[in-house]
Protein backbone atom coordinates (compact mmCIF):
# COMPACT_ATOMS: atom_id res chain seq x y z
CA UNK A 1 0.00 0.00 0.00
CA UNK A 2 1.02 3.33 -0.60
CA UNK A 3 3.50 4.98 2.00
CA UNK A 4 0.88 7.78 2.53
CA UNK A 5 -1.59 5.01 4.13
CA UNK A 6 0.46 4.04 7.24
CA UNK A 7 0.26 5.08 10.49
CA UNK A 8 2.96 7.36 12.16
CA UNK A 9 4.15 6.94 16.30
CA UNK A 10 1.83 9.36 17.63
CA UNK A 11 -1.44 7.38 15.87
CA UNK A 12 -0.05 4.01 16.75
CA UNK A 13 0.84 5.84 20.57
CA UNK A 14 -2.63 7.28 20.51
CA UNK A 15 -3.87 4.37 19.27
CA UNK A 16 -2.44 1.42 21.85
CA UNK A 17 -2.79 4.51 24.59
CA UNK A 18 -6.71 3.39 23.92
CA UNK A 19 -6.84 0.11 23.79
CA UNK A 20 -4.78 -0.07 27.35
CA UNK A 21 -7.29 2.36 28.99
CA UNK A 22 -9.93 0.32 28.04
CA UNK A 23 -8.64 -2.83 29.89
CA UNK A 24 -7.23 -0.13 32.56
CA UNK A 25 -11.38 0.03 33.60
CA UNK A 26 -12.17 -3.54 33.75
CA UNK A 27 -8.99 -4.07 35.96
CA UNK A 28 -10.01 -1.25 38.21
CA UNK A 29 -13.49 -2.68 38.65
CA UNK A 30 -12.44 -6.29 38.79
CA UNK A 31 -10.23 -5.22 41.78
CA UNK A 32 -13.16 -3.14 43.18
CA UNK A 33 -15.51 -6.28 43.15
CA UNK A 34 -12.75 -8.47 44.55
CA UNK A 35 -11.66 -6.77 47.55
CA UNK A 36 -15.23 -5.20 48.37
CA UNK A 37 -17.60 -7.10 50.94
CA UNK A 38 -20.06 -8.64 50.10
CA UNK A 39 -23.24 -9.70 52.64
CA UNK A 40 -26.11 -10.79 50.82
CA UNK A 41 -26.74 -14.21 48.69
CA UNK A 42 -25.87 -13.61 44.87
CA UNK A 43 -24.76 -9.97 45.40
CA UNK A 44 -21.84 -10.75 43.22
CA UNK A 45 -23.39 -11.83 40.11
CA UNK A 46 -26.10 -8.70 41.18
CA UNK A 47 -23.29 -6.50 41.09
CA UNK A 48 -21.74 -8.30 38.40
CA UNK A 49 -24.56 -7.86 35.74
CA UNK A 50 -26.38 -5.46 37.07
CA UNK A 51 -24.28 -3.02 38.55
CA UNK A 52 -25.37 -3.66 41.88
CA UNK A 53 -28.61 -1.46 40.57
CA UNK A 54 -27.49 1.48 41.26
CA UNK A 55 -25.59 2.57 38.19
CA UNK A 56 -25.11 6.59 37.56
CA UNK A 57 -27.38 8.81 35.21
CA UNK A 58 -24.88 9.89 32.83
CA UNK A 59 -23.04 6.87 32.25
CA UNK A 60 -25.66 4.72 31.88
CA UNK A 61 -26.86 6.95 29.36
CA UNK A 62 -23.75 7.86 27.57
CA UNK A 63 -23.04 3.67 27.62
CA UNK A 64 -26.62 3.52 25.53
CA UNK A 65 -25.85 5.81 22.99
CA UNK A 66 -22.74 4.05 22.14
CA UNK A 67 -23.68 0.40 22.26
CA UNK A 68 -25.77 0.76 19.35
CA UNK A 69 -23.80 3.62 17.29
CA UNK A 70 -20.92 0.91 16.57
CA UNK A 71 -18.05 1.17 13.82
CA UNK A 72 -21.07 0.14 11.49
CA UNK A 73 -22.16 3.65 12.02
CA UNK A 74 -19.13 5.64 11.69
CA UNK A 75 -17.96 3.18 8.55
CA UNK A 76 -21.22 2.24 6.94
CA UNK A 77 -23.37 5.35 7.02
CA UNK A 78 -21.36 7.50 5.16
CA UNK A 79 -20.90 4.87 2.48
CA UNK A 80 -24.83 4.41 2.30
CA UNK A 81 -24.80 7.93 1.41
CA UNK A 82 -21.92 8.43 -0.51
CA UNK A 83 -23.70 5.59 -2.60
CA UNK A 84 -27.23 5.77 -2.42
CA UNK A 85 -27.98 9.70 -1.40
CA UNK A 86 -28.78 10.98 1.81
CA UNK A 87 -32.64 9.62 2.15
CA UNK A 88 -30.63 7.34 4.98
CA UNK A 89 -30.70 10.27 7.69
CA UNK A 90 -34.38 9.70 8.45
CA UNK A 91 -33.49 6.51 9.40
CA UNK A 92 -31.90 8.43 12.38
CA UNK A 93 -34.23 11.28 12.94
CA UNK A 94 -36.53 8.53 13.72
CA UNK A 95 -35.41 7.46 16.75
CA UNK A 96 -36.88 9.71 19.27
CA UNK A 97 -40.41 8.37 18.65
CA UNK A 98 -38.81 4.71 19.67
CA UNK A 99 -37.23 6.67 22.83
CA UNK A 100 -41.04 7.86 23.68
CA UNK A 101 -42.86 4.62 23.43
CA UNK A 102 -40.09 2.64 25.23
CA UNK A 103 -40.45 5.34 28.23
CA UNK A 104 -44.19 5.08 28.72
CA UNK A 105 -45.35 1.92 27.25
CA UNK A 106 -42.65 -0.80 28.06
CA UNK A 107 -40.33 0.32 30.65
CA UNK A 108 -42.97 0.84 33.89
CA UNK A 109 -43.80 -2.67 33.08
CA UNK A 110 -40.48 -4.10 32.70
CA UNK A 111 -38.59 -1.95 35.70
CA UNK A 112 -41.14 -3.21 38.21
CA UNK A 113 -40.48 -6.38 37.44
CA UNK A 114 -37.31 -6.01 38.67
CA UNK A 115 -35.95 -8.49 36.15
CA UNK A 116 -32.26 -9.35 35.14
CA UNK A 117 -33.81 -10.91 31.69
CA UNK A 118 -36.51 -9.15 30.05
CA UNK A 119 -37.53 -12.64 28.80
CA UNK A 120 -38.61 -13.64 32.26
CA UNK A 121 -41.70 -11.47 31.31
CA UNK A 122 -43.23 -13.61 28.54
CA UNK A 123 -42.74 -16.20 30.78
CA UNK A 124 -45.32 -14.19 33.66
CA UNK A 125 -47.49 -12.95 31.02
CA UNK A 126 -48.17 -15.84 28.42
CA UNK A 127 -47.12 -19.06 31.01
CA UNK A 128 -45.10 -20.42 28.82
CA UNK A 129 -41.41 -21.58 29.58
CA UNK A 130 -40.89 -22.52 25.81
CA UNK A 131 -41.96 -19.01 24.65
CA UNK A 132 -39.36 -17.42 27.00
CA UNK A 133 -36.55 -19.82 25.92
CA UNK A 134 -37.11 -19.60 22.50
CA UNK A 135 -37.05 -15.65 22.42
CA UNK A 136 -33.69 -15.79 25.20
CA UNK A 137 -32.26 -18.27 22.32
CA UNK A 138 -32.77 -16.14 19.49
CA UNK A 139 -31.20 -13.34 21.44
CA UNK A 140 -27.92 -15.02 22.23
CA UNK A 141 -27.36 -16.46 19.11
CA UNK A 142 -28.54 -12.85 17.14
CA UNK A 143 -25.86 -11.14 19.55
CA UNK A 144 -23.08 -13.61 18.91
CA UNK A 145 -23.71 -12.74 15.03
CA UNK A 146 -24.14 -9.00 15.39
CA UNK A 147 -21.16 -8.68 17.06
CA UNK A 148 -19.24 -10.87 14.72
CA UNK A 149 -20.13 -8.27 11.93
CA UNK A 150 -19.13 -5.36 14.71
CA UNK A 151 -15.63 -7.23 15.25
CA UNK A 152 -15.46 -7.05 10.86
CA UNK A 153 -16.11 -3.78 10.22
CA UNK A 154 -13.30 -2.01 12.10
CA UNK A 155 -10.70 -4.95 11.27
CA UNK A 156 -11.62 -4.07 7.49
CA UNK A 157 -11.06 -0.33 8.00
CA UNK A 158 -7.80 -1.00 9.73
CA UNK A 159 -6.77 -3.24 7.02
CA UNK A 160 -7.03 -0.83 4.71
CA UNK A 161 -4.37 1.91 6.81
CA UNK A 162 -1.83 -0.18 7.96
CA UNK A 163 -1.91 -3.11 5.59
CA UNK A 164 -2.01 -5.60 8.15
CA UNK A 165 -4.15 -8.46 7.62
CA UNK A 166 -8.02 -8.87 8.51
CA UNK A 167 -7.59 -11.77 10.60
CA UNK A 168 -5.10 -10.51 13.37
CA UNK A 169 -7.26 -7.10 13.97
CA UNK A 170 -10.36 -9.40 14.37
CA UNK A 171 -8.02 -11.06 17.20
CA UNK A 172 -7.21 -7.19 18.40
CA UNK A 173 -11.14 -6.43 18.86
CA UNK A 174 -12.45 -9.69 20.02
CA UNK A 175 -9.58 -10.09 22.43
CA UNK A 176 -9.34 -6.28 23.92
CA UNK A 177 -13.27 -6.44 24.34
CA UNK A 178 -13.45 -9.80 25.87
CA UNK A 179 -10.77 -9.18 28.39
CA UNK A 180 -11.86 -5.79 30.01
CA UNK A 181 -16.22 -7.35 30.14
CA UNK A 182 -14.85 -10.61 31.45
CA UNK A 183 -13.21 -9.39 34.20
CA UNK A 184 -15.09 -6.03 34.85
CA UNK A 185 -19.07 -7.21 34.50
CA UNK A 186 -21.33 -4.29 33.78
CA UNK A 187 -19.67 -1.57 35.66
CA UNK A 188 -16.43 -2.12 33.18
CA UNK A 189 -18.74 -1.60 30.65
CA UNK A 190 -20.82 1.21 31.22
CA UNK A 191 -17.29 3.26 32.47
CA UNK A 192 -15.80 1.78 28.97
CA UNK A 193 -18.59 3.42 27.15
CA UNK A 194 -18.63 6.26 28.61
CA UNK A 195 -15.09 7.31 28.06
CA UNK A 196 -15.46 5.27 24.38
CA UNK A 197 -18.69 8.56 23.76
CA UNK A 198 -16.08 10.71 24.70
CA UNK A 199 -13.83 9.94 22.13
CA UNK A 200 -16.56 9.28 19.51
CA UNK A 201 -18.00 12.77 19.39
CA UNK A 202 -14.56 14.34 19.74
CA UNK A 203 -12.69 12.70 16.96
CA UNK A 204 -15.80 13.10 14.81
CA UNK A 205 -15.84 16.71 15.19
CA UNK A 206 -11.70 16.75 14.19
CA UNK A 207 -12.29 14.54 10.89
CA UNK A 208 -15.29 17.09 10.03
CA UNK A 209 -13.83 20.42 10.45
CA UNK A 210 -10.62 19.27 8.76
CA UNK A 211 -12.96 17.94 5.86
CA UNK A 212 -14.89 20.87 5.61
CA UNK A 213 -11.89 23.11 5.67
CA UNK A 214 -10.32 20.54 2.42
CA UNK A 215 -12.87 20.91 0.56
CA UNK A 216 -13.44 24.10 0.24
CA UNK A 217 -16.50 24.75 2.99
CA UNK A 218 -20.67 25.06 3.12
CA UNK A 219 -21.27 26.71 -0.04
CA UNK A 220 -18.89 23.79 -2.04
CA UNK A 221 -20.26 20.74 0.09
CA UNK A 222 -23.96 22.00 -0.92
CA UNK A 223 -23.31 22.71 -4.93
CA UNK A 224 -21.49 19.08 -4.87
CA UNK A 225 -24.50 17.62 -2.80
CA UNK A 226 -26.90 19.19 -5.72
CA UNK A 227 -24.91 18.50 -8.74
CA UNK A 228 -24.31 14.34 -7.61
CA UNK A 229 -27.85 13.63 -7.24
CA UNK A 230 -27.75 12.66 -3.51
CA UNK A 231 -29.76 15.33 -2.92
CA UNK A 232 -32.44 14.94 -5.23
CA UNK A 233 -32.50 10.74 -3.58
CA UNK A 234 -34.42 11.92 -1.30
CA UNK A 235 -37.44 12.37 -2.90
CA UNK A 236 -38.14 8.47 -3.12
CA UNK A 237 -42.42 8.49 -2.23
CA UNK A 238 -43.48 5.04 -3.41
CA UNK A 239 -45.30 2.59 -1.63
CA UNK A 240 -43.62 -0.28 -3.00
CA UNK A 241 -41.93 -2.22 -0.32
CA UNK A 242 -40.01 -3.62 -3.41
CA UNK A 243 -37.31 -1.32 -3.46
CA UNK A 244 -34.01 -0.20 -1.72
CA UNK A 245 -35.50 2.15 0.39
CA UNK A 246 -37.94 5.26 0.48
CA UNK A 247 -39.63 7.32 2.44
CA UNK A 248 -42.26 5.31 3.57
CA UNK A 249 -40.23 2.57 4.39
CA UNK A 250 -37.83 4.54 6.57
CA UNK A 251 -40.54 6.27 8.62
CA UNK A 252 -42.20 2.63 9.64
CA UNK A 253 -39.55 0.48 9.65
CA UNK A 254 -36.79 2.46 11.48
CA UNK A 255 -39.33 3.01 14.04
CA UNK A 256 -39.80 -0.25 14.73
CA UNK A 257 -35.87 -1.42 14.62
CA UNK A 258 -35.29 1.43 16.90
CA UNK A 259 -38.34 0.37 19.02
CA UNK A 260 -36.55 -3.47 18.78
CA UNK A 261 -33.24 -2.45 19.95
CA UNK A 262 -34.01 0.16 22.55
CA UNK A 263 -37.27 -0.48 23.97
CA UNK A 264 -37.27 -4.70 24.14
CA UNK A 265 -33.28 -5.52 23.53
CA UNK A 266 -31.63 -6.95 26.74
CA UNK A 267 -28.66 -5.25 26.44
CA UNK A 268 -30.93 -2.00 26.50
CA UNK A 269 -33.36 -3.29 29.32
CA UNK A 270 -30.67 -4.23 31.66
CA UNK A 271 -28.98 -0.56 31.77
CA UNK A 272 -32.49 0.72 32.40
CA UNK A 273 -32.90 -1.66 35.26
CA UNK A 274 -28.99 -1.12 36.87
CA UNK A 275 -30.59 2.52 37.72
CA UNK A 276 -32.00 3.24 41.27
CA UNK A 277 -35.88 4.14 39.90
CA UNK A 278 -37.91 4.25 37.34
CA UNK A 279 -38.12 8.20 37.01
CA UNK A 280 -33.84 7.32 36.63
CA UNK A 281 -34.54 4.89 33.96
CA UNK A 282 -36.89 7.18 32.04
CA UNK A 283 -34.86 10.57 32.32
CA UNK A 284 -32.03 7.99 30.67
CA UNK A 285 -34.45 7.87 27.69
CA UNK A 286 -35.06 11.38 27.33
CA UNK A 287 -31.57 12.16 27.49
CA UNK A 288 -30.49 10.08 24.96
CA UNK A 289 -32.66 11.19 22.48
CA UNK A 290 -30.25 14.13 21.75
CA UNK A 291 -27.20 12.31 21.86
CA UNK A 292 -27.91 9.54 19.66
CA UNK A 293 -29.30 12.07 17.02
CA UNK A 294 -26.51 14.33 17.49
CA UNK A 295 -23.66 11.70 17.31
CA UNK A 296 -25.61 9.80 14.62
CA UNK A 297 -26.04 13.01 12.25
CA UNK A 298 -22.22 13.79 13.30
CA UNK A 299 -21.51 10.94 10.94
CA UNK A 300 -24.25 11.64 7.99
CA UNK A 301 -22.45 14.55 7.83
CA UNK A 302 -18.86 13.45 7.59
CA UNK A 303 -20.57 11.45 4.42
CA UNK A 304 -22.10 15.30 2.83
CA UNK A 305 -18.16 16.00 3.44
CA UNK A 306 -17.30 12.90 1.89
CA UNK A 307 -19.48 13.48 -1.59
CA UNK A 308 -17.59 16.74 -1.46
CA UNK A 309 -14.38 15.68 -0.84
CA UNK A 310 -14.61 12.79 -3.72
CA UNK A 311 -16.82 12.96 -6.21
CA UNK A 312 -14.68 14.47 -8.85
CA UNK A 313 -12.29 11.57 -8.10
CA UNK A 314 -14.19 8.27 -6.65
CA UNK A 315 -11.40 6.07 -4.93
CA UNK A 316 -13.30 2.72 -6.00
CA UNK A 317 -12.94 3.47 -9.56
CA UNK A 318 -9.36 4.58 -8.93
CA UNK A 319 -9.06 1.04 -7.33
CA UNK A 320 -7.65 2.78 -3.91
CA UNK A 321 -10.40 1.01 -2.17
CA UNK A 322 -12.31 -2.41 -3.18
CA UNK A 323 -15.75 -1.54 -1.16
CA UNK A 324 -17.30 1.71 -0.06
CA UNK A 325 -17.40 0.73 3.61
CA UNK A 326 -13.47 1.46 3.79
CA UNK A 327 -14.23 5.29 2.14
CA UNK A 328 -14.40 6.60 5.55
CA UNK A 329 -11.06 5.38 6.60
CA UNK A 330 -9.49 6.65 3.28
CA UNK A 331 -10.84 10.19 3.96
CA UNK A 332 -9.64 10.85 7.39
CA UNK A 333 -6.31 9.76 5.97
CA UNK A 334 -6.71 12.20 3.41
CA UNK A 335 -7.78 15.39 5.16
CA UNK A 336 -5.43 14.23 8.21
CA UNK A 337 -2.43 14.96 5.67
CA UNK A 338 -0.05 16.65 7.83
CA UNK A 339 -1.24 16.66 11.41
CA UNK A 340 -0.17 14.16 13.13
CA UNK A 341 -2.23 11.72 15.37
CA UNK A 342 -5.56 12.64 14.11
CA UNK A 343 -6.28 9.66 11.96
CA UNK A 344 -5.30 7.52 15.41
CA UNK A 345 -8.42 9.54 16.96
CA UNK A 346 -10.32 8.51 14.21
CA UNK A 347 -9.55 4.67 14.62
CA UNK A 348 -9.82 5.33 18.26
CA UNK A 349 -13.60 6.56 17.24
CA UNK A 350 -13.99 3.37 14.95
CA UNK A 351 -13.17 1.18 18.13
CA UNK A 352 -14.88 2.80 20.82
CA UNK A 353 -18.09 2.33 18.80
CA UNK A 354 -17.17 -1.76 18.06
CA UNK A 355 -15.41 -2.24 22.05
CA UNK A 356 -19.07 -0.88 23.56
CA UNK A 357 -21.31 -2.90 21.13
CA UNK A 358 -19.58 -5.99 21.57
CA UNK A 359 -18.55 -6.02 25.43
CA UNK A 360 -22.36 -5.35 26.01
CA UNK A 361 -23.93 -7.54 23.63
CA UNK A 362 -20.97 -10.07 25.69
CA UNK A 363 -22.25 -9.17 29.26
CA UNK A 364 -26.18 -9.63 28.45
CA UNK A 365 -25.63 -12.87 26.99
CA UNK A 366 -24.25 -13.97 30.25
CA UNK A 367 -27.02 -12.37 31.89
CA UNK A 368 -29.90 -13.90 29.47
CA UNK A 369 -28.00 -17.56 29.87
CA UNK A 370 -28.05 -17.60 33.34
CA UNK A 371 -31.22 -16.20 34.38
CA UNK A 372 -33.24 -18.11 31.46
CA UNK A 373 -31.36 -21.16 31.29
CA UNK A 374 -29.14 -22.16 34.38
CA UNK A 375 -31.18 -20.39 37.37
CA UNK A 376 -33.88 -22.29 37.00
CA UNK A 377 -32.46 -25.56 36.80
CA UNK A 378 -29.79 -24.78 39.46
CA UNK A 379 -31.96 -22.83 41.82
CA UNK A 380 -29.79 -22.60 44.80
CA UNK A 381 -27.14 -25.20 44.30
CA UNK A 382 -24.86 -22.46 42.90
CA UNK A 383 -23.50 -20.82 45.29
CA UNK A 384 -22.65 -16.86 45.04
CA UNK A 385 -19.29 -17.04 43.97
CA UNK A 386 -19.86 -20.19 41.63
CA UNK A 387 -22.22 -17.97 39.71
CA UNK A 388 -19.82 -15.42 39.33
CA UNK A 389 -17.11 -17.21 37.71
CA UNK A 390 -19.87 -19.10 35.96
CA UNK A 391 -21.22 -15.41 34.32
CA UNK A 392 -17.37 -14.80 33.63
CA UNK A 393 -17.47 -17.81 31.80
CA UNK A 394 -19.90 -16.90 29.58
CA UNK A 395 -18.66 -13.95 28.58
CA UNK A 396 -15.32 -15.20 27.71
CA UNK A 397 -17.13 -17.85 25.97
CA UNK A 398 -19.31 -15.35 23.95
CA UNK A 399 -16.19 -13.13 22.76
CA UNK A 400 -14.18 -15.99 21.72
CA UNK A 401 -17.60 -17.40 19.92
CA UNK A 402 -18.39 -13.77 18.24
CA UNK A 403 -14.22 -13.39 17.09
CA UNK A 404 -14.61 -16.37 15.11
CA UNK A 405 -18.01 -15.41 13.55
CA UNK A 406 -16.17 -12.30 12.50
CA UNK A 407 -14.26 -13.98 9.54
CA UNK A 408 -17.71 -15.10 8.01
CA UNK A 409 -18.83 -11.25 7.56
CA UNK A 410 -16.72 -10.58 5.01
CA UNK A 411 -18.94 -11.94 1.90
CA UNK A 412 -22.27 -10.28 3.17
CA UNK A 413 -21.74 -7.16 1.01
CA UNK A 414 -22.56 -3.63 2.87
CA UNK A 415 -22.56 -3.68 6.73
CA UNK A 416 -25.45 -1.22 6.80
CA UNK A 417 -27.36 -3.38 4.84
CA UNK A 418 -26.47 -6.39 6.41
CA UNK A 419 -26.62 -5.47 10.25
CA UNK A 420 -29.95 -3.65 9.67
CA UNK A 421 -31.38 -6.39 7.50
CA UNK A 422 -30.40 -9.57 9.84
CA UNK A 423 -31.33 -7.47 13.21
CA UNK A 424 -34.51 -6.22 11.50
CA UNK A 425 -35.48 -10.27 10.55
CA UNK A 426 -34.64 -11.39 13.83
CA UNK A 427 -35.63 -8.44 16.28
CA UNK A 428 -38.67 -7.40 14.52
CA UNK A 429 -40.62 -10.36 14.99
CA UNK A 430 -39.65 -10.99 18.79
CA UNK A 431 -40.65 -7.47 19.22
CA UNK A 432 -44.19 -7.98 17.74
CA UNK A 433 -44.10 -11.25 20.88
CA UNK A 434 -43.83 -8.10 23.11
CA UNK A 435 -46.28 -6.27 21.39
CA UNK A 436 -48.65 -8.53 22.27
CA UNK A 437 -47.96 -9.26 25.61
CA UNK A 438 -48.13 -5.51 26.50
CA UNK A 439 -51.43 -4.04 24.15
CA UNK A 440 -53.23 -7.43 24.12
CA UNK A 441 -55.19 -9.03 26.70
CA UNK A 442 -56.76 -11.36 24.69
CA UNK A 443 -54.18 -13.29 22.47
CA UNK A 444 -53.12 -16.98 23.60
CA UNK A 445 -50.08 -18.49 24.51
CA UNK A 446 -50.19 -20.76 21.57
CA UNK A 447 -51.17 -18.65 18.90
CA UNK A 448 -48.24 -16.52 20.07
CA UNK A 449 -45.78 -19.12 19.65
CA UNK A 450 -46.85 -19.75 15.99
CA UNK A 451 -47.29 -16.66 14.65
CA UNK A 452 -43.46 -16.13 16.37
CA UNK A 453 -42.15 -19.29 13.90
CA UNK A 454 -44.25 -18.12 10.93
CA UNK A 455 -42.81 -14.56 11.31
CA UNK A 456 -39.34 -15.46 12.03
CA UNK A 457 -39.56 -17.84 8.62
CA UNK A 458 -41.05 -15.22 6.36
CA UNK A 459 -37.75 -12.46 7.35
CA UNK A 460 -35.39 -14.58 7.23
CA UNK A 461 -36.91 -16.19 3.89
CA UNK A 462 -36.84 -12.41 2.49
CA UNK A 463 -33.35 -11.92 4.43
CA UNK A 464 -31.54 -14.97 2.71
CA UNK A 465 -33.36 -14.09 -0.68
CA UNK A 466 -32.06 -10.42 -0.62
CA UNK A 467 -28.54 -11.65 0.05
CA UNK A 468 -28.31 -14.77 -2.22
CA UNK A 469 -29.46 -12.98 -5.30
CA UNK A 470 -28.31 -9.55 -4.55
CA UNK A 471 -30.70 -7.75 -6.67
CA UNK A 472 -29.04 -4.52 -6.28
CA UNK A 473 -25.80 -5.05 -6.53
CA UNK A 474 -26.01 -2.35 -9.60
CA UNK A 475 -27.39 0.35 -7.73
CA UNK A 476 -25.00 3.15 -7.44
CA UNK A 477 -25.17 7.23 -7.84
CA UNK A 478 -22.67 8.20 -10.61
CA UNK A 479 -19.52 10.00 -9.65
CA UNK A 480 -17.83 12.35 -11.72
CA UNK A 481 -14.12 11.41 -12.33
CA UNK A 482 -11.65 12.75 -14.58
CA UNK A 483 -7.99 12.59 -15.11
CA UNK A 484 -7.80 16.13 -14.04
CA UNK A 485 -9.38 15.80 -10.40
CA UNK A 486 -7.59 12.75 -10.01
CA UNK A 487 -4.24 13.94 -10.56
CA UNK A 488 -3.39 11.67 -13.75
CA UNK A 489 -4.29 8.13 -12.13
CA UNK A 490 -6.47 6.04 -14.35
CA UNK A 491 -9.45 4.88 -13.24
CA UNK A 492 -12.74 3.42 -14.79
CA UNK A 493 -16.71 4.72 -14.02
CA UNK A 494 -18.63 2.32 -12.60
CA UNK A 495 -21.13 -0.15 -14.81
CA UNK A 496 -24.66 1.81 -14.14
CA UNK A 497 -27.68 -0.19 -16.25
CA UNK A 498 -29.20 2.60 -18.39
CA UNK A 499 -31.96 0.40 -18.82
CA UNK A 500 -34.45 -0.01 -15.91
CA UNK A 501 -34.12 2.00 -12.75
CA UNK A 502 -31.65 0.24 -10.24
CA UNK A 503 -33.37 1.62 -7.06
CA UNK A 504 -35.98 -0.86 -8.31
CA UNK A 505 -33.43 -3.78 -8.42
CA UNK A 506 -32.88 -6.11 -11.42
CA UNK A 507 -35.84 -6.82 -13.41
CA UNK A 508 -34.63 -10.63 -13.46
CA UNK A 509 -34.33 -10.90 -9.88
CA UNK A 510 -37.46 -12.38 -7.96
CA UNK A 511 -39.78 -9.80 -6.72
CA UNK A 512 -38.81 -11.36 -2.79
CA UNK A 513 -35.07 -10.87 -2.62
CA UNK A 514 -35.86 -7.14 -3.93
CA UNK A 515 -38.22 -6.36 -0.63
CA UNK A 516 -36.09 -3.61 0.78
CA UNK A 517 -34.18 -4.97 3.82
CA UNK A 518 -34.41 -1.60 5.36
CA UNK A 519 -38.28 -2.67 6.27
CA UNK A 520 -37.93 -6.49 7.50
CA UNK A 521 -38.48 -4.86 11.45
CA UNK A 522 -41.98 -3.17 9.93
CA UNK A 523 -42.58 -6.55 8.38
CA UNK A 524 -41.74 -9.04 11.44
CA UNK A 525 -43.26 -7.42 14.07
CA UNK A 526 -47.07 -6.80 11.29
CA UNK A 527 -46.62 -10.47 10.26
CA UNK A 528 -46.28 -11.21 14.42
CA UNK A 529 -49.53 -9.70 15.32
CA UNK A 530 -51.82 -10.72 12.60
CA UNK A 531 -50.77 -14.09 12.64
CA UNK A 532 -51.48 -13.90 16.33
CA UNK A 533 -54.48 -12.34 16.44
CA UNK A 534 -55.85 -14.64 13.61
CA UNK A 535 -54.88 -17.81 15.01
CA UNK A 536 -56.28 -16.96 18.86
CA UNK A 537 -59.70 -17.60 17.23
CA UNK A 538 -58.43 -21.11 16.41
CA UNK A 539 -56.25 -21.55 19.49
CA UNK A 540 -58.64 -19.65 22.28
CA UNK A 541 -57.56 -17.46 25.14
CA UNK A 542 -57.08 -19.62 28.37
CA UNK A 543 -55.07 -18.36 31.76
CA UNK A 544 -52.44 -16.35 30.00
CA UNK A 545 -55.31 -13.53 30.57
CA UNK A 546 -54.28 -13.17 33.72
CA UNK A 547 -50.38 -12.71 34.60
CA UNK A 548 -49.42 -15.21 37.47
CA UNK A 549 -52.86 -14.22 39.28
CA UNK A 550 -52.46 -10.56 38.65
CA UNK A 551 -55.20 -9.72 36.25
CA UNK A 552 -54.08 -7.73 33.24
CA UNK A 553 -51.19 -6.41 35.31
CA UNK A 554 -48.46 -7.32 32.81
CA UNK A 555 -50.03 -5.62 29.83
CA UNK A 556 -50.16 -1.42 29.53
CA UNK A 557 -53.96 -1.50 30.01
CA UNK A 558 -54.75 -3.35 32.83
CA UNK A 559 -51.56 -1.23 35.06
CA UNK A 560 -53.67 -0.56 38.02
CA UNK A 561 -52.29 -0.13 41.66
CA UNK A 562 -53.44 -2.67 44.04
CA UNK A 563 -52.23 -4.64 47.03
CA UNK A 564 -50.99 -7.37 44.78
CA UNK A 565 -49.07 -5.73 42.59
CA UNK A 566 -47.64 -3.81 45.63
CA UNK A 567 -46.09 -6.93 47.33
CA UNK A 568 -45.51 -8.36 44.14
CA UNK A 569 -43.04 -5.54 42.65
CA UNK A 570 -41.82 -4.81 46.87
CA UNK A 571 -39.57 -8.45 45.82
CA UNK A 572 -36.28 -7.90 45.22
CA UNK A 573 -36.15 -9.91 41.68
CA UNK A 574 -38.42 -12.08 39.61
CA UNK A 575 -36.10 -14.58 40.65
CA UNK A 576 -36.88 -14.46 44.31
CA UNK A 577 -40.55 -14.68 43.87
CA UNK A 578 -40.34 -17.64 41.71
CA UNK A 579 -38.37 -19.22 45.23
CA UNK A 580 -40.34 -17.22 47.78
CA UNK A 581 -43.67 -17.16 46.63
CA UNK A 582 -43.87 -21.08 45.12
CA UNK A 583 -45.26 -19.16 42.09
CA UNK A 584 -46.21 -21.97 39.00
CA UNK A 585 -45.45 -21.25 35.65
Amino acid sequence: MPSYYSLGPVDYTIFLGFLALCLGVGIYHAADEKFRKKSITRCKTEEYLMGGRKMPIIPVTLSLMTTFLSGITLLGTPAEIYDHGVLFILYYLTSPVAFLITGFFFLPILYKLNTTSIYEYLELRFHSVLLRKACAALFILNTLIYAGICIYAPALALNEVMGIDVWFLILIVGTCSTIYTTIGGLKAVVWADTLQAGIMYAGLFAIIYKGIYSVGGFNQMWDTLQVSGRLEAVWKWNVDPAQYMSIWILLISSTFFNLSIYGINQMAVQRYCSLPTLKDAQKVLFLIAPLHIILSLLACFMAIVMVAYFYHCNPLETEEISAYDQLAVLFAIKVSDGIPGLVGVFLMCIFAGTLSTVSSGYNSIAAVLYIDFVFPNAKHRLTSSQSLYLNKGVVLISGLLSTGLAFSAGPLGGIVKTAVGLLGATTGPVLGVFCLGVFSKKVSTRAVIVSLVLSLGVCMSLWAASIAENPYKDHHLPSNSSLENCGGKNFTHLTIPDDYDTHFGNPEASYLSKISSFSLAAIGVAATYVFALILSWIFPVGEETYSSGRKHSLTHGGRMPNPVLKTTFAKTSLVDFYVDEGVEV
